[in-house]
């Protein structure tokens, strides 16, 4: 769930004025306010040169960091490489290469995955036979939770391809119907609901020399045991292509271990890590190997995520970072290995830095102390980089910088391309909740905002894991939330206690008890709301989109006094329902938590509804499936309360293109409807 989009609205005010210049939709979709970056930005070979696209990318042109002074300029050509690949893609469809000496490919015609060489553009050696019916290899496994965002990794000297084979044909199958054509037809999909039968996974080692000297594949499995761990995540490659680390984690996911293998036989060596939490563990990163066989792992292990150092053997030398925040993303290591460079909210929980640890001593180091998100590019040696940086009221200012703080120097500053638009006013701010936390909140006023009037109010949740919807950058919350406040209404966002880049208490709290505490949460911003003079009490709307649409249903149907209208779309309403992977890790399985999935169960709350409510949900979606809001529909028959269906055929989870912007009209006169006449 943590891909999961964040849907917002749109409306036409009936008793306030309409916005003379409203935002354009479908212009967002063609490009019409995106901000002006630097393109194809790319360091150089030589320390402190970087190169770029020309306004018309003909030509690259070479800079040097310092001066800022062009070094040449050279008109953009195809090389014989470039046409190689284009030759090679008439059959088939590039999909990644390892430094120009591998790549993997698909055949027109044909399943699975190709692996070529560039000296070679032939048809390739298939990267794996051992398939069959219901078996997936080299795709993103264990539905792309832990970080899995791919189904392969090459070595570090491109020698070898590691990937991941799945067999699904244990796991229940589940309906899609297809309805394009003149017919219908059902596409059957594998879905592994909490507490039942899951995939089986091994990761596979195919040797490219050998492969190709035989022309057939040559690849062995590691021999991974599932009493280490079903879910296997993490898959690295030692420096030297010795050895293959898997972290393996249980079906509880309460255990982790990180364990060496041979990679030439697959024979596990040795386990260096093992991580326990009572509640759960998560482990989303890859070590980080250091030229002196020592590496860099990452854990929450004190309650906040920070760096550890480990000796080869797996023997802890030392915690590098600590503290009350969390490291969002490692970036590495300078030359020397002396300081490790790495994004974090330090300063603020809604704002992003950059920041380096010294190795030795343990110093910290801010390198863009400016307020707001900063989205930064490092050159190969740490020595400078490209610092995009953007805040609730600048679309983004682009700055090339060196690590020592002695070069900073503005080189675009992108134009505000919805000044034309006159855009509401956004602050963040925060309230605490019962247990003293604070919690992070954003409100958009309504253009020419009048503090004696009285204005409809549109809450927007999602609430879950792994998101974060306030944040310290421009167009905060997406360009649909500011379209509404255009129109007249005051929107609210909170992010609640089970968000992410608070610490893991903060998140893990709501353990076993899905929509308990993030409710209580939101309550405390809908109490906030309603003592506000300005705020319609009597016309307050909420939506939400999958967790978010969880969240909004259990909003308004254990506090159905407060709302005047809802939308959500692709929600949750019985966790029963949901994957393994995901659903088990917050809520256990329905056997050992019944408690919980009751609790949590939107289908006998459903009954307590008092205001209209639209539901969406794509007929294709391989995330939530439509079995939730299918039961949500029957059982309102049963307790006679209506709602409002609405089914996109051809989508996923996510309405995509420019079919969202027909989705954000439909929410928009939705809560037009209730919100905006009194």
């Amino acid at each position: 769930m943590k891909r999961f989009c964040l849907f917002l609205l749109f409306v036409l005010p009936l008793t306030l004025p309409a916005q003379e210049n409203p935002i354009d939709l479908k212009g967002y979709f063609y490009g019409k306010y995106r901000a002006d970056r630097v393109k194809q930005f790319s360091w150089g070979d030589v320390s402190g040169q970087y190169s770029y696209f020309d306004a018309n990318d003909s030509v690259i042109i070479t800079a040097d960091v310092k001066s800022g002074k062009e070094i040449s300029r050279k008109p953009f050509v195809k090389t014989s490489k470039n046409q190689k690949i284009k030759d090679i893609e008439k059959d088939g469809v590039k999909v990644k290469d390892y430094d120009d000496k591998l790549f993997i490919f698909t055949k027109d015609g044909e399943n699975g995955y190709f692996v070529g060489k560039f000296a070679k553009p032939d048809n390739g050696v298939r990267l794996c036979t051992d398939t069959g019916k219901h078996i997936v290899f080299g795709e993103p496994v264990h539905r792309s939770e832990w970080g899995i965002n791919e189904g392969w990794y090459f070595s570090p000297n491109g020698n070898y391809i590691a990937f991941y084979r799945m067999d699904e044909s244990m796991v229940e199958d589940y309906p899609l119907l297809q309805t394009g054509g003149e017919g219908a037809a059902i596409d059957w999909i594998k879905y592994p609901m909490a507490g039942r039968t899951s995939h089986h996974v091994k990761v596979g080692i195919f040797d490219a020399e050998k492969s190709f000297a035989q022309n057939k594949p040559v690849y062995h499995y590691i021999n991974t045991a599932v009493s280490d761990g079903e879910f296997l995540t993490n898959v690295t490659f030692s420096p030297d292509e010795k050895y293959l680390y898997i972290t393996h984690l249980n079906r509880e996911q309460n255990h982790s271990k990180l364990i060496r293998y041979d990679l030439q036989t697959g024979a596990k060596i040795a386990t260096l890590i093992e991580e326990k939490d009572d509640r759960y563990v998560e482990p989303q990163t890859r070590m980080m190997f250091m030229k002196n066989g020592n590496f860099v792992w990452q854990s929450d292990r004190d309650g906040w995520n920070h760096f550890y150092l480990y000796s080869f053997d797996g023997q802890l030398i030392k915690q590098i970072t600590s503290g009350k925040f969390d490291v969002i993303e490692a970036i590495g290591f300078d030359e020397k290995e002396e300081n490790l460079y790495f994004m974090t909210n330090k300063e603020m929980p809604v704002d992003n830095y950059l920041y380096s640890v010294n190795l030795k001593s343990g110093k910290l180091t801010n390198h863009t102390p400016e307020k707001g998100t900063h989205y930064v590019r490092l050159s190969p040696d740490k020595k400078y980089f490209l610092d995009e940086r953007t805040d609730l009221h600048t679309p983004l200012n682009t700055s090339l910088r060196s690590t020592d703080g002695k070069v900073n120097r503005m080189i675009l500053s992108s134009e505000n391309k919805y000044a034309a638009h006159g855009l509401g006013r956004d602050t963040i701010f925060t309230l605490k909740n019962k247990n003293g936390d604070d919690l992070y909140c954003r409100m958009l006023l309504p253009p020419n905002f009048n503090p004696k009037e009285k204005y409809p109010c549109l809450i927007y949740v999602y609430g879950g894991p792994h998101s974060q919807l306030v944040t310290n950058e421009f167009l905060s919350g997406g360009i649909f939330l500011h379209y509404m406040a255009q129109k007249g209404y005051v929107i609210f966002t909170l992010d609640n206690r089970g968000t992410n880049n608070r610490g893991s208490e903060f998140e893990k709290c709501i353990h076993r008890q899905l929509g308990v505490l993030e409710s209580e949460d939101q309550m405390v911003g809908v109490d906030y709301l309603r003592s506000l003079h300005f705020v319609d009490n009597d016309r307050i709307g909420i939506d939400g989109w999958s967790f978010g649409g969880f969240m909004t249903l259990t909003m308004v149907t254990e506090h159905p006094e407060i709302f005047r209208s809802a939308s959500c779309g692709g929600p949750v309403v019985n966790w029963e329902w949901y994957e393994v992977m995901y659903g088990e890790r917050y809520m256990d399985t329905p056997q050992e938590n019944p408690e919980g999935y009751a609790h949590a169960n939107i289908i006998p709350k459903i009954k307590n509804l008092r205001c209209p409510l639209l539901v969406m949900h794509g007929m294709q979606d391989h995330t939530v499936i439509q079995k939730n809001s299918l039961e949500l529909l029957h059982q309102s028959v049963l307790d006679d309360i209506q709602i409002d269906y609405f089914p996109y055929t051809t989508h996923d989870h996510n309405v995509l293109g420019l079919d969202r912007v027909q989705m954000w009209h439909k929410i928009e006169q939705f809560h037009d409807k209730y919100l905006m006449s009194r």
